[in-house]
């Protein structure tokens, strides 16, 4: 504080003798012209990185050649404060009143502080991580195309999903895995399987747990055993793995900060600042250099980090470019792959406790199919039509990603009905909300499995909009596998056990309490798993 006081009073001195008065008058002009300049190369958090440094880089050299030219240091590093100060003024105003009045996006309605900076989103959502439902407010107020970020529009429109979405989009956002074709999920069944009767033994002798948490046990231990071939041994031992707990300890802050992604990589490259996440960040290393030191590429890949690997020594196109994207690779398919899988597990669970005749139906369903949990395939539970509408159903209402994912458009820009939409700014559509909009489903808000069946043609449900998996060339490329995760337990839990919520349990935290994180985040489930008679 001493130090400080010192600059700012040597500063004020230099100011009443009028030296620092041109510095800063300078300062604001080179803002507004920084801004403008920057505003002519496109987004900025492309080479933020880049920016940031040379703009530190250009500090120092100011500071050095001030003292170079005779100037004291405190002389020099007030002189530096008061450039910067005013040249951040000029450069805010600018951006301030360029978003507002002259952006490409200026005439979409939407939140006064969201057309100024995103940063005022991560504000709105750092309390309870509910963005989903900020949408839903959102659309309520300005309509069907909301301006919710300076280059960000959200749009609720089922004419807007083939666009931004469809197999012929010109919207692009990153790639996705591979490893998951029809004949990889051959491999994956039995396994996938055998983890899920473990679940089963473990309900058999608990009957009372949480749903949540078991959920995301299972998915967990699938992915480690479809990734790497190596489960977590959460399903044996009731417990998350390290490496697991390390980042669900932490999905609220990267909810928060994934609504600027360039200050969530830039905390993340901060010494110190990923120490919570170094048992996952280990773990994936050293099962990748397991994987690498034997892999056989005149086998067939057992396995989605073999695939990756294989697709890295035979220079596939596909292949990750660097060693670090490798390993980036790795750690998003345990995240990414566990966390929307078990999210969406647990909310069938809660169903099915919630509607006992849904889950009768679906009993009755399963009985006419497969009379005895001896008697199970998966042929045969995959071919219970009324279980994917059930799935399907559950999706509807609770999908994994509540908001989904951004795509850019292309620099043309695109057309949606009467609204012409610029190009090169992000768009989405809400993935829970347009899903559940009244305009386009029957009893929205209700759970009925047969308007994806029997129903199907009475509520209109072969026109309606639904994208749990998002669609076109930038779907999920885990829909497969993510489905038969899903047949797999559901067929198996419900055959086996009658489901209801346990003493004191209503399930309207979990109902209610969802968060918007990385991916959903759902609260403690207690359920009363009782053996069929």
């Amino acid at each position: 504080m001493d130090h400080l006081h010192a600059i700012s009073s040597y500063g004020l001195g230099l100011w009443d003798q009028g030296r620092l008065s041109p510095v800063a008058a300078l300062g604001v002009p080179l803002g507004v012209l920084f801004h403008l300049a920057l505003s002519r190369l496109g987004d900025a958090e492309r080479f933020m990185y880049t920016l940031i440094a040379a703009m530190l880089f250009l500090m120092l050299g100011i500071l050095s050649v001030s003292v170079f030219l005779g100037s004291s240091f405190l002389g020099a590093l007030a002189g530096l404060c008061i450039l910067a100060s005013t040249f951040n003024v000029g450069l805010f105003s600018s951006m301030v009143i360029y978003r507002l009045f002259f952006h490409r996006l200026r005439r979409f309605p939407g939140p006064f502080d969201l057309k100024i900076s995103r940063f005022f989103s991560v504000l709105r959502v750092a309390k309870e991580a509910k963005y989903h439902s900020d949408v839903a407010k959102m659309h309520e107020r300005y309509g069907d195309f909301i301006r919710t970020g300076p280059r960000e529009l959200c749009i609720v429109r089922d004419s807007a999903i083939p666009i931004i979405y469809g197999p012929n989009t010109n919207c692009h956002k990153p790639t996705c895995y591979i490893g998951f074709s029809i004949k990889a999920l051959q491999t994956y069944e039995p396994r996938i399987t055998t983890l899920v009767t473990k679940l089963a033994d473990q309900v058999s002798n608990k009957r009372v747990l949480d749903a949540t948490a078991w959920s995301m046990y299972l998915t967990f231990d699938v992915m480690g055993e479809v990734g790497f071939g190596k489960d977590f041994g959460c399903v044996s031992s009731g417990t998350n793995h390290p490496a697991i707990q390390s980042i669900r300890d932490h999905m609220h802050i990267l909810g928060v900060l994934s609504h600027i992604p360039w200050l969530l990589n830039i905390v993340g490259r901060i010494p110190g600042a990923s120490k919570s996440y170094r048992p996952l960040f280990s773990y994936c290393q050293s099962q990748v250099e397991k994987k690498r030191e034997g892999i056989d590429l005149e086998k067939y890949p057992q396995d989605i980090m073999t695939w990756l690997l294989k697709a890295v020594v035979e220079k596939d196109v596909s292949a990750s470019p660097t060693k670090e994207s490798l390993l980036d690779d790795a750690r998003l398919l345990i995240i990414a792959g566990s966390e929307t899988s078990a999210a969406v597990l647990a909310s069938a669970l809660f169903y099915l406790a919630k509607f006992p005749r849904v889950l009768k139906k679906l009993q009755a369903r399963i009985d006419d199919v497969i009379s005895t949990p001896a008697d199970w395939t998966y042929e045969k539970a995959r071919s219970i039509t009324y279980l994917d509408n059930f799935i399907d159903e559950t999706q509807r209402l609770k999908p994994a990603l509540l908001t989904g994912g951004y795509r850019r458009t292309p620099p043309e820009g695109i057309l949606i009905d009467e609204q012409f939409v610029p190009g090169n700014v992000s768009v989405i559509v809400p993935i829970q909300l347009i899903q559940t909009d009244p305009r386009y489903w029957k009893q929205s808000a209700d759970f009925i499995p047969e308007r994806f069946g029997e129903r199907s043609a009475e509520m209109g449900t072969g026109k309606a909009p639904y994208m749990p998996f998002s669609h076109g060339t930038y779907g999920c490329s885990g829909k497969n596998l993510a489905l038969m995760t899903l047949r797999i337990a559901v067929s198996i839990l419900a055959q086996r056990f009658d489901i209801a919520f346990a003493a004191g349990e209503t399930g309207e935290v979990f109902d209610k309490e969802a968060k918007d994180t990385f991916t959903t985040y759902l609260k403690p489930l207690n359920l009363q798993f009782s053996p069929r008679k």
